[in-house]
């Protein structure tokens, strides 16, 4: 299921896609609803920003004060933005 955020501007691409240090916010995701709801729980709600703190398998991102592992089979479907904002 798709989750779009609908933040304008600059094109999603896969936080896969994206270098360690890059500061991102979430555009949508291709995660079933639970699987979201999991990432929302920790932190990780729609529009919130992140930036990739290791790249690989497990992803790093940090969500506010927060640090987050994702397994590469979850970050490859999250798209992002770039948020000049961080």
């Amino acid at each position: 299921m798709i989750h779009d955020v609908s933040i304008p501007a600059a094109s999603p691409v896969q936080l896969t896609e994206l270098a360690e240090g890059s500061a991102v916010r979430l555009h949508s995701s291709d995660l079933q609803e639970d699987d979201f709801a999991l990432l929302e729980a920790l932190g990780m709600t729609r529009s919130c920003r992140l930036r990739i703190c290791k790249a690989g398998d497990p992803w790093i991102v940090q969500v506010r004060e927060t640090r987050i592992g994702l397994a590469a089979s979850v970050a490859r479907r999250l798209l992002v933005v770039p948020d000049s904002l961080l």
